[in-house]
């Protein structure tokens, strides 16, 4: 699996993670000989699967509970510590999710128990690796609001062509197995590019030859988080299509976050791989988006995400993101706090550490990161603008699917991704759909 090879890698930075709130040294001490004998035990099954220079407990202060917990996760074959660390480098979260102290509130209210009309689909993006895969905390959390829940795994590293006959018959199964007349469609990434096509006049339905309502009409709405609608800039630098960029690098960068299907050579010698990549490109987007309309009768909204390096902001790039998280319908907007289209932003989340290298080229500031359009380390905040835009969530482009690896509340931003979904499917329940 890419993601854990790629920690074991940088094991001496995920080292840094694991500073618990419950005060870490080096040193043991304390006159409870034998839970004083037990933590040193464990700092050193700590040390032998984070390597020297992990951080250790504090024998003098930890709690039996802490020890119990570090215990179990840092012994046996597949030294859970390192996989189970938290993918933002975040010492808080990663107190939070080993050892369940340092957590917070969501500052979201609790969505209400109102289910979705009609049933949600959930579409994956350009990969199915461990990092992007929906969680199953999204789905438990969506089925407990009463919602009847699928997954629309497609094939990974396929041009949006090849994929969307994939989700037609997806949609046509839950169909079937439902008896509901559509289904909503909630879409990450190239997921939203594959559920624009099927919906389209100028998509699937023109590729089979069939009326332009055939498929549309089986789609009640499409929810895009984190769809590059006008391209991404890192699709553009791996392609070589950005003279004087670092290609690869990029393709480098981009294998070790996407996992076994995604490699140089691949990109090289898979014309599967290459168009799917296309399919993210600036340029191909101008052409796709002036083909693939929005089809009528089928409600469309879109969400972006946005993440920094260390959480770190500026006023001036705050600004920018101010700018381009306003809804599509600000001035229509009745609740004020959406009115910015940042009713969930009080912190900036950590960026996943795999993001970084590309964070900048996203964005287009390259190793300047204030200079960067603000992105969520793989797609800027405009180019996931789509139709009706509804604003914006604190969360990097792996973050926005729910990662198993960080507390159910993220705790900078005190946002809980699963209740984000919830809030979406409640809202369209609203709406009829």
């Amino acid at each position: 699996m890419a993601f854990v090879r790629m920690l074991t890698k940088t094991r001496a930075a995920f080292a840094a993670v694991l500073v618990a709130a419950a005060a870490l040294s080096s040193a043991c001490a304390g006159t409870d000989t034998a839970k004083n004998d037990r933590c040193k035990r464990v700092n050193s099954e700590v040390s032998s699967c984070l390597g020297k220079g992990a951080p250790l407990f504090d024998c003098s202060t930890v709690s039996d509970a802490d020890l119990t917990a570090a215990e179990a996760l840092a012994t046996g074959p597949a030294c859970q510590l390192t996989a189970e660390a938290p993918i933002d480098g975040d010492s808080q979260a990663a107190s939070c999710h080993l050892y369940g102290i340092d957590c917070v509130r969501s500052i979201q209210t609790a969505p209400p128990s109102t289910p979705a009309r009609y049933p949600v689909v959930l579409v994956n993006g350009i990969d199915t690796s461990p990092l992007f895969r929906w969680s199953t905390r999204i789905e438990d959390v969506l089925r407990a609001q009463g919602n009847k829940v699928f997954l629309a795994t497609l094939t990974p590293y396929q041009s949006t062509q090849k994929r969307s006959p994939m989700l037609a018959a997806r949609i046509d199964q839950v169909l079937k197995e439902t008896g509901a007349a559509k289904v909503n469609l909630v879409c990450h990434s190239l997921g939203g590019l594959d559920c624009r096509y099927v919906a389209s006049a100028g998509g699937l339905t023109a590729d089979q030859g069939k009326d332009g309502a055939a498929w549309s009409s089986k789609i009640a709405s499409i929810t895009t988080v984190g769809t590059a609608h006008h391209g991404t800039r890192v699709a553009d630098v791996a392609l070589g299509l950005v003279p004087g960029s670092d290609a690869e690098s990029t393709v480098n960068t981009l294998t070790s976050v996407l996992g076994d299907w995604f490699t140089k050579d691949t990109l090289v010698d898979d014309a599967d791989v290459r168009a799917a990549m296309q399919s993210l490109s600036t340029s191909q987007m101008k052409a796709f988006n002036a083909d693939v309309t929005d089809a009528g009768g089928v409600y469309y909204q879109s969400f972006a995400g946005f993440s920094r390096k260390d959480g770190a902001s500026t006023p001036a790039h705050d600004d920018k993101i101010r700018a381009a998280c306003k809804p599509s319908d600000a001035k229509n907007t009745k609740d004020a706090a959406d009115a910015d289209g940042l009713s969930l932003f009080r912190a900036h989340d950590r960026l996943a550490l795999p993001l970084l290298p590309l964070y900048g080229i996203a964005g287009g500031g390259e190793a300047d990161l204030d200079l960067s359009a603000p992105n969520d380390g793989l797609v800027t905040i405009d180019s996931a603008i789509w139709t009706n835009f509804r604003g914006c969530i604190p969360a990097d482009h792996i973050e926005q699917l729910g990662q198993y690896n960080l507390p159910d509340v993220n705790v900078r931003t005190g946002v809980d991704v699963a209740w984000f979904y919830a809030g979406i499917t409640a809202d369209l329940a609203a709406r009829g759909f």
